[in-house]
């Protein structure tokens, strides 16, 4: 086992910690707007922060990005703006599906597609012998998301004949619309990987400035918010405007919510930037195999502080359920890690 594989895991693994945690501001951010916070996490996590760790990391960022061809830029644009609108639509799809059901569905086929997709580009891709396995890890991690879904299903059934007000799975019509929303957000947030993809010759570029291979990719994000960011700040804006929440920028006890929309935005962009690391010590076959990784540990973790904030609490069977899940996650990531190391 070399020392760069060890590093890569190493990097996918945190930044699975941290996109498993980045979540808990979305839930403290009061007194501010839902579209307040979403603005300042906007702005930060797709513009401060992707520019200011690519300045420090590449000698010129810009000219990296204009030195890629125009196609491979065009490219990026594109599926970073499709994915920009599927994490709007993904909050419609939740209201329609609920929770459990929702995630379960977007995860596991942005999982899948953003993988298979960058792989299958590849004009070789079934002579290597890595691919059955990429492909294994995948099944293997949609059968794991699918576990966990049906814990939190069987943890909202348990909680409606309690008596306990849920957030439920619509019917008829609605239901048919929840799932066309949250098939499209699945489909948009595997984009985000695939235009991370589409922006490699970004990288190509960046490392003949002298960049180290795995910083070289923190260009990358740089062009690919670019694009992802119109559609989040521009929705955040209009909520601002329309809704006239501007003013709780300033209500007593804002700050404790600027606060914690820094602190979602810095751990979501960190989550990012560190799989883009460990993606480009992976070599040509990162993307497909660092960002299942990267989300399978990221659920593992998500459900580890649901547990630890007592969200299962009194719900033996769902939980039983759940680590069941996880434990398929988990053995998404060994498949993919020995495919890795093919």
């Amino acid at each position: 086992m070399s020392p760069e594989f060890v590093v890569a895991l190493a990097l996918t693994l945190v930044a699975g910690l941290c996109q498993g945690t980045f979540g808990l501001g979305m839930r403290r951010f009061a007194p501010l707007a839902w579209e307040a916070l979403w603005l300042i996490f906007s702005i930060v996590g797709m513009i401060v922060l992707p520019i200011a760790t690519a300045s420090l990391a590449v000698p010129d960022p810009l000219a990296a990005i204009t030195a890629a061809p125009g196609d491979a830029l065009a490219k990026c644009a594109l599926f970073a703006f499709i994915w920009g609108v599927s994490s709007i639509t993904f909050g419609l799809a939740l209201n329609y599906l609920g929770v459990s059901l929702g995630y379960g569905i977007a995860v596991g086929l942005a999982a899948a597609v953003g993988s298979l997709i960058p792989l299958f580009q590849l004009a070789d891709a079934w002579s290597r012998p890595a691919t059955p396995w990429i492909v294994l890890g995948n099944a293997i991690m949609v059968a794991g998301v699918a576990i966990a879904s049906w814990a939190g299903i069987a943890r909202d059934g348990e909680m409606a004949r309690s008596g306990k007000e849920v957030a439920g799975i619509q019917k008829g019509r609605l239901f048919w619309l929840g799932l066309a929303f949250c098939l499209f957000s699945a489909f948009g947030a595997a984009m985000l990987n695939v235009a991370f993809a589409a922006a490699q010759p970004i990288a190509e570029a960046a490392a003949l400035q002298g960049a180290a291979p795995r910083n070289a990719s923190l260009a990358c994000w740089v062009a690919v918010f670019a694009s992802g960011v119109i559609p989040n700040a521009g929705y955040a804006l209009w909520l601002l405007v329309t809704k006239g929440t501007f003013r709780t920028y300033a209500v007593p006890g804002a700050s404790k919510g600027y606060g914690w929309a820094l602190f979602t935005a810095v751990l979501w962009f960190a989550a990012l930037a560190l799989y883009g690391q460990g993606a480009a010590l992976m070599g040509e076959l990162g993307t497909s195999l660092a960002w299942t990784m990267f989300l399978a540990i990221s659920l593992i973790v998500s459900s580890a502080w649901g547990i630890g904030t007592g969200e299962w609490q009194g719900f033996r069977r769902p939980l039983r359920i759940l680590l069941a899940g996880d434990a398929v996650l988990l053995l998404s990531w060994i498949v993919l890690g020995y495919a890795n190391s093919l």
